[in-house]
């Protein structure tokens, strides 16, 4: 198991941010290189539930071929299982942040607190602690730094135009 300790904590919140940060920058490169990627879809398909789209747009095949990736090269550095992990819960996070912003009937795009800054962190840590590989206390700081600094670090990517919002 996996305690709170500098390196650990480096290492989760560096792993789960990475992945996140490589899902950003599949937005950017959709809104300024959109030939690159036309070929993305979102994973719902458009299917539609309870009058909204299930998840919307913002969850997409890229986003999880983006994981995959990720999880298969951390095995290859680290091998071990928990944190290979780690990008595949990411993208789970994303997708039920998603799916619960449309059940609030919160559109693509628009802001919803706890949701959009730390969805991808609350899943992650449950799971990992759940599945015994983390302890409380480091998913609990995670989710804290990632409260503090994640709108920051919007609001800097909005500041370079590198995000359409800046949240």
């Amino acid at each position: 198991m996996m305690n709170l300790t500098i390196y650990n904590f480096i290492l989760y919140i560096g792993i789960a941010w990475g992945t996140n940060i490589l899902f950003n920058l599949l937005y950017v490169l959709k809104r300024y290189r959109p030939k690159y990627v036309s070929k993305d879809r979102a994973i719902d398909a458009k299917i539609m539930f309870a009058g909204n789209r299930l998840i919307g747009e913002s969850t997409t095949v890229f986003g999880l071929i983006i994981a995959t990736i990720a999880s298969i090269i951390i095995y290859f550095i680290f091998n071990t299982y928990y944190l290979t992990i780690i990008p595949l819960l990411v993208y789970i996070g994303h997708t039920i942040g998603s799916f619960i912003k449309r059940r609030f009937g919160v559109e693509d795009g628009k802001f919803m607190p706890f949701i959009d800054h730390g969805d991808y962190m609350i899943t992650t840590g449950a799971i990992l602690i759940f599945l015994g590989y983390i302890s409380w206390e480091l998913a609990l700081s995670g989710l804290v730094f990632t409260y503090i600094f994640h709108p920051l670090a919007c609001f800097v990517a909005f500041k370079l135009k590198l995000r359409q919002y800046p949240y």
